[in-house]
């Protein structure tokens, strides 16, 4: 089975649909209850064959997180894959930077992941197969103005990525960072100026974890997986 966090965002809910219609068991997570349910509800009307889970999760919160992995192991037994997809994403001034916008930024898009794995891969590590993707973006690769502490929050769960695929190797479980260049979602739209910008649909990138999901393609364990795209970022809207 399959948990997806930020699953109501436009990255994570073209990943779980995707999933689901490929017939895997999905627990749908974000921090809107309702928002999962709905999903979860129309998952299940489509793709009859797939048996989805809604959560109500903050990553950035380890009691939400220990309630997520309880709640995900009493329904399934089981984890074979997390896509952690949830973040978030602040325009800042490095004169002005708002302490608080930068705290929670590297809480939600490094501290979640790490939260959310650590609840759940001594499983995988038991049964010695695993596979967890870090969305981790074009931002990880590459600094841009206005955006510093997105841009280190991605390059960080870049550099875990590549320590968590060095420590779970031997254990059966794969680690990989999907990089795609700007995706089309409300967040990019909403503070960047994309007008005239190609951006990658969700959908790329929801394709691309479903090749990985099955086996299809195969990377050295602790890969950075680029999705191509425009490749920069653009100035703040």
């Amino acid at each position: 089975m399959v948990l997806v966090t930020g699953a109501t965002g436009a990255i994570g809910g073209a990943i779980a649909r995707t999933l689901a219609e490929a017939g895997a068991n999905v627990a749908v997570a974000s921090r809107t209850l309702h928002l999962s349910e709905t999903l979860v509800r129309t998952l299940e009307r489509d793709f009859p064959g797939s048996r989805c889970l809604p959560i109500e999760l903050d990553v950035t919160k380890p009691p939400s997180v220990r309630n997520m992995a309880e709640k995900l192991l009493k329904r399934y037994h089981r984890i074979d894959i997390v896509v952690n997809a949830a973040g978030v994403m602040h325009m800042d001034q490095v004169l002005d930077a708002p302490v608080e916008n930068f705290t929670e930024t590297l809480a939600t898009n490094v501290g979640g992941p790490f939260l959310v794995v650590s609840a759940l891969v001594e499983e995988m590590i038991q049964r010695r197969s695993g596979l967890i993707l870090n969305l981790a973006g074009v931002a990880g690769l590459k600094g841009a103005p206005f955006l510093a502490a997105y841009c280190a929050s991605k390059a960080a769960l870049v550099s875990l990525t590549q320590s968590w695929a060095e420590e779970l190797d031997d254990c059966g479980v794969s680690v990989y960072a999907l990089c795609p260049d700007l995706v089309d979602s409300p967040m990019v739209r909403g503070l960047l100026n994309v007008d005239g910008v190609p951006l990658l649909a969700p959908q790329a990138v929801a394709e691309r974890v479903l090749v990985l999901a099955t086996g299809a393609e195969r990377p050295e364990n602790g890969a950075i997986l680029t999705l191509p795209g425009p490749g920069t970022l653009p100035a703040p809207a």
